[in-house]
């Protein structure tokens, strides 16, 4: 029975992650992928990316499949939304659209979970080592520089040093923005974790408020990360709402923690506002 924060914060992380060898299932989704579009593309690599192979990933979240082509024969002189339109003609036969960021193409299936494609290039140093890739963004019709693999390994590092619960405050902030329209990006997120996720763990309720606390500013201002800047997909209005719901989260999460550590051990009041932050998924005081 969740009478305590902290069984109700075990509680929430169960009931949004996601459950099953989610390896061998992006694993068998990137090959499907593959033999797809291997009769109309010269394939160079393919991986899995995105939140479920970083076990970041909460109910619902799609794969994310980095599709590395090749550059003289499928990207060079075309624009980001001809060579995303390419790869969703070739899947013509089946269920497809564009993702909301324009930057990559759904595949869906009958079972979780449904595929983003991401057609890229990449781009290698003088030695042939790739330094990174070139994602397309149709809405602003422009490359966009990415280290999936570097950003992947900065994940699991921070999680070694700060603890596993790292990973699982990431579903929480993920789940949150869910809840409250999903300004921001789901990458995003993992950066600002990294950014402000440093030493090491202390609880739920102090390390969530310090995310909601420090994120309402840096949300604010531009965010550069691994030669890119995160947040260029926001625009002014959309950044305002993001940080309008990041103040009031931390408001709430400040109050939230008072209640059991500054004032009187006041668990229901806590768990009822964890609750105002998180959704239903967070548990009832007591049920």
């Amino acid at each position: 029975m969740p009478y305590t924060v902290a069984v109700s914060f075990d509680r929430f992380i169960g009931n949004i992650s996601i459950s099953g060898d989610q390896q061998q299932t992006c694993t068998a989704r990137k090959d499907n992928i593959v033999s797809l579009l291997k009769n109309d593309f010269q394939i160079l690599d393919a991986f899995a990316s995105g939140s479920i192979p970083k076990r970041t990933a909460v109910q619902g979240s799609d794969l994310d499949v980095i599709v590395v082509l090749h550059y003289g024969k499928h990207i060079k002189g075309k624009k980001p939304s001809e060579v995303l339109q390419s790869v969703r003609d070739s899947l013509g036969e089946y269920r497809t659209g564009v993702r909301k960021n324009g930057q990559a193409v759904t595949l869906g299936y009958k079972t979780w979970p449904d595929v983003d494609i991401v057609p890229v290039s990449r781009v290698s140093d003088d030695d042939g080592t790739v330094s990174h890739y070139e994602v397309p963004d149709m809405n602003r019709e422009d490359w966009i520089v990415s280290k999936p693999k570097k950003h992947s390994a900065n994940m699991a590092k921070r999680a070694s040093d700060f603890g596993p619960e790292f990973r699982r405050i990431v579903r929480m902030i993920k789940w949150w923005n869910r809840q409250h329209s999903s300004y921001l990006q789901s990458y995003h997120i993992e950066v600002l974790a990294l950014e402000i996720l440093t030493g090491s763990f202390d609880d739920y309720p102090w390390n969530v408020y310090k995310f909601f606390d420090e994120a309402h500013a840096k949300v604010q201002s531009p965010l550069w990360y691994e030669g890119a800047f995160v947040d260029n997909y926001l625009n002014w209005n959309d950044k305002q709402e993001a940080v309008k719901r990041l103040d009031t989260a931390k408001d709430k999460a400040l109050s939230a923690w008072a209640a059991t550590y500054d004032k009187s051990d006041d668990h229901e009041t806590a768990i009822k506002l964890w609750r105002q932050i998180f959704g239903d998924k967070f548990p009832v005081y007591g049920s």
